[in-house]
């Protein structure tokens, strides 16, 4: 399995302090750790959306961190795909624009026409088709939450980062959300996942456990499979338990 994604030594404000780990390709990992411990400062460094003071990041070999600002701008809107606890959504476009507007403003775009199919085909796939011409105020914030990670993966991003994408769901909502990151998962994309939620973090093939801006731990769980759900779930909170949390 190719690697995609190194961290090593990364450190910020005394908020993160030499975090390393690697990432393979086609995993799917969550972050977990108290509110306070740097799980999302750390997924913003390791994307080039804040800054770190030290440290290295490689994305297929590409050195993060010491990149431009045009740059990093520029490999997160094509080789990188976001999807947010707080859906930000644009308020006066309705949904399937909302999903067009990020293929749209890449560099070497294609035509509207391509953007749009591709966007329809995304909700289609993921079971929101109906709400394409509604606003983000006219549904609901689980199908709000797929339409972003259809946004996201407009452009096939080779990782996609979430930060808390099931926060702010019910737990029905949050359950679609999360079988829907499964199967882009299964289709082959990474994931990298900030939840503090023990279920949603059963469905990844790996946790990693921030503390004080520092790395205190890490879990295997291999590929989910639902039949071993509840295993996962009971072996997650033993392990967190083990750790103080």
């Amino acid at each position: 399995m190719n690697r995609i994604l190194t961290v090593e030594k990364l450190s910020k404000n005394g908020i993160l302090n030499d975090v390393s780990f690697t990432v393979d390709e086609g995993e799917m990992i969550a972050i977990m750790g108290p509110s306070g411990s740097g799980k999302s400062t750390l997924l913003y460094s390791i994307s080039g959306m804040d800054n770190a003071d030290s440290g290295e990041v490689h994305l297929n070999g590409m050195e993060i961190i010491s990149l431009t600002e045009e740059k990093k701008a520029n490999l997160r809107l094509t080789k990188m795909g976001f999807v947010f606890q707080q859906m930000n959504v644009l308020s006066n476009l309705n949904i399937l624009d909302n999903i067009m507007f990020p293929a749209i403003q890449a560099p070497g775009k294609k035509k509207t026409e391509e953007i749009k199919a591709r966007a329809l085909e995304l909700m289609k796939h993921f079971g929101i088709s109906e709400i394409a011409d509604r606003m983000s105020t006219e549904v609901s914030g689980g199908q709000l939450q797929r339409a972003c990670i259809c946004r996201s993966m407009m452009l096939e991003p080779e990782i996609l980062f979430a930060d808390e994408p099931t926060g702010a769901l019910n737990q029905s909502a949050a359950e679609t959300v999360i079988n829907t990151f499964l199967q882009i998962n299964s289709a082959g994309t990474t994931i990298l996942m900030v939840t503090h939620d023990g279920k949603v973090a059963s469905k990844c093939d790996r946790i990693l456990y921030i503390l004080d801006g520092k790395l205190r731990g890490e879990l295997s769980l291999g590929k989910y499979n639902s039949k071993d759900a509840k295993n996962r779930e009971e072996k997650i909170t033993a392990w967190l338990n083990s750790l103080g949390w």
